[in-house]
């Protein structure tokens, strides 16, 4: 931890980068770290962060004395590109917690999804969103790695640019035995092929649009007769396998289909029907079949993950969209104010290394707790929700002016016990899911 922490602000990394983006040319009144430092710590609501409040916060934390309008001109394609690459330095350092023997044979478990919140209208040319009804907003890819609990990615995109079109960028990302857990909106033919050349794993809905062939009768699988066989047998999912023909590749995996209760299935047809009215098409009774189920389908072998462990573990997909509702929340990465484009993505990327460095406090302080308080663990929202509460504190940490052992002692080990995760009668919290489902593959 000392040594993540204390990465953040040093001087000769941050130089190295600050001249390797352009930021840093010659000698300059604006250090780097100064730079960043103000950044992560003027405000957390950048709705309601001011120009003026940031020249004050130099004065005060660095005895710098700047004027609104030098401080504008820093905000630009280099400062941009130096944040960048912080936030990359970030996201490459990893902590080891040593656990090689669990989780076996994945290399990593990817989960990948993307996260969007509106901007004020002056943005839509460079952020378009979806004509006068929204007419900006800001696009956030992530991957996380729910092996070793790091984020792979963060990146601002446009929302036009579809999730299709970013999967078809990170290709170069799957490496040999990685699973990777994918919203559906992200899968395509050569997405599932790249998969499987390079010898990794998926995990992913099936396209609505496919047509899977059951490869014990070479037909395609008829849902409405599945639906009532199912009925009568009383069985709560269908395991078998397909046969999936791309441009490049044909290969075989697992399909698993999961009944889901009628309430859903209502919801489901409901929204089908209004989007075929509005196209002026009707509903098939094979479609409306279809939607009595979710549908995934998966190349990992059962013997290394049961049907159940697939579908318990497709659903802990939420549990990342959950981490972004609580940013949301608790650090406002959502608000923001109608300053220039550059200022603008300058705050939300400086957001994002705080985030990193305070969620590598958090893996520390949850395995900790894993380790010595059996069948407990860290809740993400109340350690945000002190980490934003003491984020003084951290500052004081970063700037050499108080040890990251009396930092400790002054305000995490008192509070420890009011950090662990509720546990909610008749449900299992999602490390404890993590846990049934991969350590017994060690």
């Amino acid at each position: 931890m000392q040594n993540s922490i204390n990465t953040v602000l040093d001087p000769l990394k941050l130089s190295t980068l600050a001249r390797k983006s352009g930021f840093l040319r010659r000698k300059s009144k604006l250090k780097p770290e100064e730079f960043i430092d103000t950044l992560l710590f003027s405000s957390f609501d950048n709705s309601q962060l001011s120009l003026q409040e940031c020249c004050n916060d130099m004065a005060q934390q660095h005895q710098k004395s700047f004027s609104k309008v030098a401080l504008h001109k820093r905000f630009n394609e280099r400062s941009q590109d130096f944040l960048k690459l912080v936030l990359a330095e970030q996201i490459a350092s990893k902590l080891d917690f040593r656990q090689e023997n669990c989780w076996q044979p994945f290399n990593r478990v990817l989960i990948s999804d993307s996260s969007k919140f509106s901007l004020p209208e002056q943005y839509k040319d460079d952020y378009p969103g979806y004509g006068n009804f929204v007419p900006a907003i800001m696009n956030i890819q992530y991957s996380f790695d729910l092996k070793h609990g790091d984020w792979e990615n963060l990146e601002l995109t446009k929302a036009t640019q579809n999730d299709q079109s970013h999967s078809k960028k990170t290709l170069h990302h799957i490496h040999k035995d990685d699973l990777h857990i994918r919203d559906l909106g992200y899968v395509t033919h050569e997405y599932l092929s790249t998969v499987v050349s390079k010898q990794a794993f998926f995990l992913n809905r099936l396209h609505p649009q496919w047509k899977p062939v059951q490869q014990s009768t070479g037909k395609v699988i008829e849902w409405k007769a599945l639906y009532l066989k199912m009925q009568h047998s009383g069985d709560s999912h269908f395991e078998t396998m397909i046969t999936i023909k791309t441009d490049k590749a044909v290969f075989d995996c697992r399909l698993i289909a999961v009944t889901v209760p009628e309430q859903v299935w209502t919801e489901r047809i409901r929204k089908a029907q209004l989007r075929a009215k509005s196209q002026g098409v009707s509903l098939s009774d094979e479609y409306k079949a279809r939607c009595r189920f979710s549908i995934f389908i998966t190349n990992v072998k059962e013997e290394m993950l049961k049907a159940a462990d697939i579908i318990q573990l497709y659903r802990l997909r939420w549990q990342i969209e959950l981490v972004f509702k609580t940013w949301k929340s608790l650090l406002c990465i959502h608000k923001v104010k109608a300053v220039k484009k550059d200022r603008l993505e300058c705050q939300l990327l400086a957001r994002f290394i705080w985030i990193l460095m305070n969620w590598k406090i958090f893996r520390c302080i949850d395995t900790f707790i894993q380790n010595n308080a059996h069948g407990y663990a860290c809740s993400i929202w109340k350690f945000f929700k002190q980490a934003r509460h003491y984020s003084y504190t951290i500052r004081r940490v970063l700037n050499r002016k108080m040890s990251l052992n009396d930092w400790l002692e002054i305000f995490i080990y008192p509070i420890v016990k009011s950090l662990l995760i509720e546990h909610k009668k008749g449900k299992y919290p999602a490390f404890v899911i993590v846990n049934q489902i991969f350590n017994p593959l060690g």
